[in-house]
């Protein structure tokens, strides 16, 4: 990277980075030498350049004013961890998919299931398609997972995406165990999917696994994303030893098959 578009990137620098740069500077470094941030908004016309931007804020607009998902979601987690989680930076994962209209998700890391939900009413609005999840239950904290979260391990007597409104648990699959004994048999199975999502342990190895272990079972033109990029230096050498270029949308990297 030049000495300008570091200049460039260090005139966005944030309480947050100065944080990083003094105690975690690995991270402010990756934050660096990555593309530059976009929001999802600006994201899905690069993603999607044939789909017209009226049919982008459409699809926006459904997901915002989706009162039955709202309701029912706000609902389950309110009674459980008795607040409303911000579910403004899912926008982004709703619009893909209704745009990419998958046959096959397949995520690792679920949790409350706040992803999976939104997953969920994407495919239920698509009519079509099926979410299938891997997770290792946080019953207690998992250093390099959960430790990271609000709340660091699943709320009693409660099991991986309790939060999920019921009426769309008929297109997901939930797995338990660890990805790494069920993530390779998983895809080649349902292979080709449509959409990987990796936001379990975040370990250089672990993600770097997953990502290896997905990719040659993505569709052409399928999406691999992933949570906590900044993490360690998994996902953005895994990108460039593929030779793609990869959007970063802050905490999430997409990239394209």
């Amino acid at each position: 990277m030049s000495l300008r578009k570091y200049l460039r990137k260090l005139t966005h620098v944030t309480l947050a980075d100065i944080w990083d740069m003094a105690f975690k500077p690995a991270i402010l470094y990756r934050k660096l030498t990555a593309p530059p941030i976009i929001s999802g908004a600006d994201a899905l016309p690069l993603l999607f350049p044939q789909t017209a931007t009226e049919l982008i804020q459409t699809y926006r607009q459904e997901f915002i004013n989706d009162h039955k998902f709202f309701d029912e979601f706000y609902r389950k987690t309110t009674k459980v961890r008795s607040r409303r989680p911000d579910l403004s930076g899912k926008e982004f994962l709703y619009v893909l998919i209704r745009i990419a209209k998958p046959r096959i998700v397949v995520e690792t890391g679920v949790f409350d299931g706040h992803s999976s939900a939104v997953i969920l009413q994407a495919l239920n609005d698509n009519k079509s398609g099926s979410l299938i999840s891997i997770d290792l239950p946080a019953t207690a904290t998992i250093i390099g997972s959960t430790d990271g979260m609000k709340e660091t391990k699943l709320p009693p007597d409660c099991i991986p995406g309790w939060s999920i409104p019921d009426y769309l648990r008929d297109r997901h699959n939930l797995i338990l165990g660890d990805s790494k004994e069920i993530l390779p048999e998983l895809v080649a199975q349902y292979s080709p999917i449509d959409i990987f999502i990796h936001d379990s342990l975040h370990t250089y190895e672990h993600m770097y696994f997953e990502y290896k272990t997905a990719w040659p079972n993505l569709s052409d033109g399928g999406f691999l994303l992933s949570d906590d990029i900044h993490w360690n230096h998994a996902f953005h050498e895994f990108c460039r030893g593929q030779r793609r270029p990869y959007l970063n949308l802050g905490e999430l990297g997409v990239v394209m098959k």
